[in-house]
């Protein structure tokens, strides 16, 4: 499930709340301590945690591991 970042606009506060894609389309979120409704998403503040599906043929690194693909 998806984890967002929001600021507070008006207590500053940073937090994240976890909601699926459709939750997140339809709720307002609000400020867990002010209870403003004044948030705003941070940028890149998504995650996503559950399994990931790894490929077999992988060897790692940042672009196939390589050890001068990444420096």
């Amino acid at each position: 499930m998806p984890t967002y970042e929001y600021r507070c606009g008006r207590c500053n506060r940073v937090f994240e709340t976890k909601m699926t894609i459709e939750e997140k389309k339809n709720t307002a979120v609000s400020c867990p301590d002010c209870h403003s409704k004044d948030v705003r998403q941070q940028l890149f503040g998504v995650s996503f945690s559950g399994k990931k599906k790894t490929d077999k043929n992988s060897s790692g690194g940042c672009c196939g591991g390589g050890p001068s693909c990444c420096g």
